[in-house]
This record gives structure tokens, sequence and C-alpha cells, in this order.
């Protein structure tokens, strides 16, 4: 049996004892005193408890009190005793006003009474209609079934597909196509269905709205695999079959059976051919990370490490030391990092500036801790990149006006910029004090200083 049938039940039954006993107990109280006490007296006190048992009891056991009372203190009270008959006139008109009264003042008690239960209703539905709309303003499916059922006072709340099997006692309420809430517990009154209604309505939007974020998300990641698929085919023209054909052009000069190269002309194709190797291999190794970071397939495992060691393998696998002024103290705090990310996030950035450096310009590589964070600038004095082009250069396969003059396919930043997103970092373009890019590498500290 439901708690809300339950109080109806209770409040019938016990509702016309009340009246009877509250009735019954003045009666004994006054009878004792009632050839001292005035009839208008005795009358007044029968108002009062006609109007305590309203408010206790409700309105039909306050008319009971109001229809009792008056033959009650005939009998009792009024002289003579134990008789209906009334001797004096007055006693009738005061019998006849007490009547008239009492069943008004019961009616306005059970008004009031019923206003103040509608009225903390109200309160109730405006309280739960507000946390429901505090709710709506995210992904709250979850949190709305969680809500209906403290509201609502269900033992059980389940969102579930149409079509589950469910418990017999469960109440099923649609909510969208193929998903019902399934209730346990509590039947509710007109009152309580309509408010359920109201959020059963908000689960529903919300269900609709999470679906069609889901949607938009995979819309946009097809799109951007879309993009990246013909950004790939747009550039693999050039940028791939170019090395490629210089390798196979060396390759067969070398071969030719009916010319005699010169020791220093061989070695020029076999350096040529390793250097466009060396080329052909970054960009496949860039693409397949691009490959994987956008596809989210790269998960990073972070841990103490000095940025200074990673620093001195990005700059030896340049092989030119000569080109690099590095400037990272060794006494900086250990960052936490996935080593091989960052570092190949480095290499990106140090061999972009290398390559848009004019010919014998160093590059400067500094490191110093700013806040909780190390930050590790790579500063070039090439052409540099306008600020309100600094958006566009990180996104894969372009390059300021969408240029080929240094070659390559337009990854390096965005390779690093994504890779030091994966790791918890950040990457932020500056430009350079005279002329040139200044990249500017933002890790987290393994521990923040207090």
């Amino acid at each position: 049996m439901d708690r809300s049938r339950a109080k109806r039940i209770l409040t019938i039954g016990s509702g016309y004892p009340i009246a009877v006993v509250v009735i019954a107990l003045l009666t004994v109280a006054l009878v004792p005193i009632r050839e001292d006490t005035s009839v208008g007296t005795s009358l007044s006190l029968y108002l009062l408890g006609v109007v305590a048992t309203t408010a206790l009891a409700g309105r039909n056991p306050g008319l009971l009190a109001a229809v009792i009372s008056p033959g009650v203190a005939n009998w009792f009270i009024i002289p003579p005793y134990h008789t209906f008959r009334i001797n004096s006139g007055e006693n009738i008109v005061e019998l006849i006003v007490f009547v008239s009264v009492s069943t008004i003042v019961s009616a306005f008690v059970s008004l009031a009474a019923r206003r103040a239960k509608q009225a903390a209703r109200a309160e109730h539905e405006s309280r739960a209609l507000a946390r429901l709309a505090e709710l709506s303003q995210f992904d709250s499916v979850d949190q709305i079934v969680e809500l209906i059922g403290e509201t609502f006072s269900f033992d059980r709340v389940t969102l579930v597909d149409d079509g589950e099997t469910l418990d017999r006692d469960a109440t099923i309420h649609d909510v969208a196509p193929g998903v019902v809430l399934a209730t346990e517990g509590a039947a509710l009154d007109s009152d309580d269905l309509r408010l359920l209604h109201s959020f059963i309505a908000q689960l529903g939007k919300s269900i609709e709205q999470r679906e069609m974020r889901r949607l938009a998300l995979e819309a946009e990641s097809l799109s951007r695999a879309d993009e990246l698929r013909t950004a790939i085919l747009r550039s693999v023209s050039h940028d791939l079959r170019t090395p490629l054909a210089n390798i196979k052009a060396a390759v067969s000069s070398l071969r030719q059976d009916d010319v005699a190269w010169t020791e220093d002309a061989e070695d020029e194709f076999l350096a040529s051919i390793e250097n466009d190797t060396d080329r052909l291999t970054r960009l496949i190794t860039n693409l397949l990370d691009l490959g994987r970071l956008e596809a989210g397939v790269l998960t990073p495992i972070p841990r103490p490490m000095s940025i200074g060691s990673i620093i001195e393998v990005v700059v030896a696998d340049h092989g030119d030391p000569e080109r690099l002024d590095v400037r990272v103290p060794h006494d900086l705090p250990d960052v936490r990092i996935d080593a091989a990310l960052v570092e190949r996030a480095l290499d990106n950035l140090v061999g972009n500036a290398l390559k848009y450096s004019p010919a014998g310009a160093k590059v400067t590589v500094t490191g110093r801790a700013v806040g909780d964070e190390i930050e590790i600038c790579v500063i070039d004095n090439g052409p540099g990149i306008p600020a309100s082009q600094h958006h566009v250069v990180i996104r894969p396969f372009h390059r300021l006006d969408d240029t080929k003059q240094a070659g390559g396919l337009g990854l390096g930043l965005a390779i690093a910029d994504r890779l030091l997103a994966a790791v918890g970092g950040r990457l932020e373009l500056r430009e350079t004090p005279g002329g040139g890019l200044t990249t500017a590498t933002m890790l987290p500290m393994a521990e923040v200083p207090t």
C-alpha cells in the first residue's frame, strides 16, 4: 500500500473518532461545573472543540463535531438536563447561533488548511521544477532519473529500452522512442502524475539532446577524417612522390653500366638517397602519428622525467649542433610527461625552426619554470608567422599562405600541438623580437612548488 493512499485512509479512519473524542472530553469536563458555568461559556468551549477538530482532522469531522455538539450540550449542559426540551428562548437562540458559527468557522478553517496544503505542494513542485531546470542545462539524463526517484519517493526508478523484461510491480512510462521509464513503489495521485509528466517530458528532451550531441560528434569526426584524407591526397602528389622520384633517379643512375661514376658522384647519389629516405620516414611517421591522434587511440603514459635529457636527444637527432644554441638550465624541476611523445613534439618544433631559419642562422632553445609549468622555447629568426595566422598553421596540411617553398606536408606544428595536448601540455606561438617565430612548449611539473 502506498504512502499517499495510506494517508487518506488514516484521515478517513481517524478523523471522525477524533470529533467524537473531543466532544466527549469537553462534555466530561463541563458536566461537573455546569451549574456554575453559563450556557454561552459552555457553547464557546464546544465551538473551540469544533475548530480544533477541523484543524486536526479536516472539514467533514469538523462538520460532524458541529452537528453533534448542540445535541450533546442540550442533553448534558443546558437545563433541564437529560432531555432535548429547552425551557429558555435565550438558550434556543444561543444554540442556533452556535450551530451557525461553528459551521461557518469549520468551513473557513478547513478552507485555510486546504489552501495551506496547496501552497506547500506548490512550493514543493516549484523547488522540484527549479532543480529540473538546473539539470536540463547539462547532459543530465542520469541525474534527472535520480531526481524523479527523490521527488516522488519511488523505491526504484530505471530507464530501460522498450521491450526489456521488467518486474510485474513496475509502472511503465513512455519517455522517448524505444525508451521507457520503469517506476516501483508509491502510486501517484493526479497532481503527482501531472508533475511526473513534466519530468518525463524533460527527460525525453535530454535523451534527444544527448543523441543529437552523439551524432554531431560522429559527424564532426567523420568530417575531420574526410578532411584529413582529402588533404593527404592533395599533398601526396608533391611531398611524397618527390623524394620517391629522387631516390628512383639516384638508384637508376648508380645502376647504369655504361657510365663510370666517380667516387664523389657515387657518394653524392648515396647521400641523396639517404636524405630522401629520412624525409620519407619523417613524413610517414608524422602521418601515422596524426592518424592515431585524430582517432584517439594514442594513449600517453606520463611519468616524472628530466626535460634536459629529452632536449639532448632531440639536439643529437638533428646532427648539426653548431646551428642549435641550447640554454636550458640543468636544475629545472622534472616534468610529468610521456617522454616519447614530448620528444617527437620537440623534434618537430626544432626541425621546423631549422628549416625556416636563414642559412647559417642559429636556432635558440631556452627553458625556465613558469608557475607550475616548465616552458621550453624554440626561437628562430626566419620569416615568422603573423599572429592572425597562428590558428591556421597548427591545422594539419596548412602552411602560411599555403606555400611549399620549404617542402613538407605542413604537419610539424599540427603534430606538436596534438602531441603536447595528449600529455597535458600545450603549444603557444609567439613572434620573435626582430622577426621570426618562437614556439613555447608548456609542460606540467611533476611536483608543484608550494
